[in-house]
């Protein structure tokens, strides 16, 4: 990985306070501050997960849970070692862009092709140095690549935002370009007409408020209060009540992946699902997908408070030329089953080199085996897996059937096992609740299995 660059860039920051409240009203920042806020959204979740968990050792929902199943599955789990890595290290088409942001709190080393020592006579190369090259190489050699005009985001004065206009935030992260009507607004808005009664502070801002920034838009309402004025992270990531809008109802012509839920019947209450690699792969896809991306497919960035308020700012305010606010991930992300909303972008056949000559890039889940167009998942194939409540997945070949129901903690009598199918609007849920609740199954899925249980009795 990169090393950490820009890691003691400092901006200013200008707050306005409440003095009686003790509470930010809004703050000025220039573009570059911007800039390095909205690059908070083109984060992948498992990037995000990282962080928060070696600089604040904070929790997001169901997602750190799965984050760390990645960690502690082991490599036979996954169909080659590399799926592991980029789970671990998930890469984003953003990355170009945000290598000239002021303040980047996870530089990438860019552009990287990776191939065997016999490269020349192999012709194979990978965006991932833990590869296999079908000779059975490791392609840990970095080759060179000539990176495109196409790949380079030449917006001038800044990144996602243009020009070196002063922008407003409020706390509950608003952004806007300022203007004294808009200031005057906004201070009317909280109550503070009497000026008498708002002070104004200088502060500096870098990596560390960056972070703490970062973990407060998941935990606060008031996120720049809470960052500059309380001083203090909070201690643990909250946990909100997530409500699923799935119904139960037969989707003949959509995609769908089957999986059985072991349900305690008493309390119609999802304790695990037993499943195979395709819905295992959905999950995973989950630590790939930016931030904003979660928010453009679930479609309702109301529900996700501070960061859909961020959100919002950063469609109306973007000047990149690349944005299409699309969920969009690099091609070796793609597996075979997604429903989700999400765009791949096309998988190149081959790059080329700085001396000239062409290679075939191969898919790093396949080992280079693969046909093109195939698109393969994270997983093994032809593997059960255990995934619970909050999303902790275990290969249930590393666990007896017996020691398995035990730790469900329920009487025989009371367990049933429902086949249940899992469509795009399910794994919609799924992905909201994994950020918002530590019971995303319950939250996503509750609606499944309490109409089948009722239609039963």
């Amino acid at each position: 990985m990169a090393k950490s660059c820009g890691e003691h860039s400092k901006f200013s920051l200008r707050l306005v306070v409440d003095e009686e409240k003790k509470k930010v009203v809004l703050a000025e920042a220039c573009s570059d501050f911007v800039d390095v806020l909205f690059s908070l959204l083109t984060l992948p979740m498992g990037t995000i997960v990282r962080l928060l968990e070696k600089h604040r050792k904070s929790e997001i929902g169901c997602l750190s849970n799965l984050y760390k199943s990645v960690v502690e599955m082991g490599i036979d789990d996954f169909e080659t070692e590399a799926c592991k890595q980029m789970l671990l290290y998930p890469r984003s088409l953003r990355d170009v862009q945000c290598k000239r942001l002021k303040l980047n709190l996870h530089p990438t080393d860019g552009v990287k092709m990776f191939a065997c020592h016999t490269w020349r006579s192999c012709n194979m190369c990978s965006n991932f140095s833990t590869s296999r090259c079908p000779c059975g190489k490791l392609m840990e050699k970095a080759i060179p690549v000539r990176v495109g005009a196409e790949d380079v985001d030449k917006i001038q004065n800044g990144v996602f935002v243009r020009g070196r206009s002063s922008f407003i935030i409020t706390d509950d992260l608003k952004v806007a370009v300022r203007s004294i009507d808009l200031v005057l607004t906004e201070l009317k808005s909280v109550g503070c007409g009497d000026f008498s009664k708002v002070g104004e502070r200088l502060v500096d801002i870098g990596f560390e408020e960056v972070m703490t920034l970062l973990q407060c838009i998941f935990s606060s309402n008031a996120p720049l209060t809470d960052t500059f004025l309380n001083k203090r992270s909070p201690r643990g990531l909250s946990t909100k009540t997530c409500e699923t809008t799935s119904t139960y109802k037969e989707r003949k012509t959509e995609e769908v992946i089957t999986v059985s839920a072991i349900v305690r019947k008493h309390e119609t209450k999802i304790l695990h699902l037993e499943c195979g690699e395709d819905f295992v792969d959905l999950l995973f896809t989950f630590l790939a997908l930016p931030l904003e991306s979660v928010l453009e497919i679930s479609g309702n960035s109301s529900t996700f408070g501070c960061i859909g308020n961020l959100f919002k700012s950063f469609k109306e305010l973007s000047a990149t030329q690349v944005s299409t606010f699309k969920a969009v991930i690099p091609h070796y992300y793609k597996c075979q089953k997604q429903l989700l909303n999400i765009i791949t972008e096309q998988r190149p056949s081959w790059k080329r080199l700085v001396d000239g000559e062409p290679v075939v890039l191969i898919d790093p889940k396949s080992d280079g085996n693969d046909q093109p167009t195939q698109a393969r998942g994270f997983a093994k194939r032809d593997t059960k897996f255990a995934v619970s409540d909050d999303l902790v997945i275990t290969p249930m070949n590393s666990i007896s059937t017996f020691c398995f129901l035990k730790k469900l903690q329920a009487q025989a009598s009371d367990l049933e096992v429902k086949e249940i199918s899992i469509t795009k609007t399910e794994a919609t849920s799924l992905l909201e609740a994994s950020l918002l609740t530590s019971s995303a199954l319950n939250a996503a899925l509750w609606n499944l299995i309490a109409k089948k249980l009722k239609d039963e009795t």
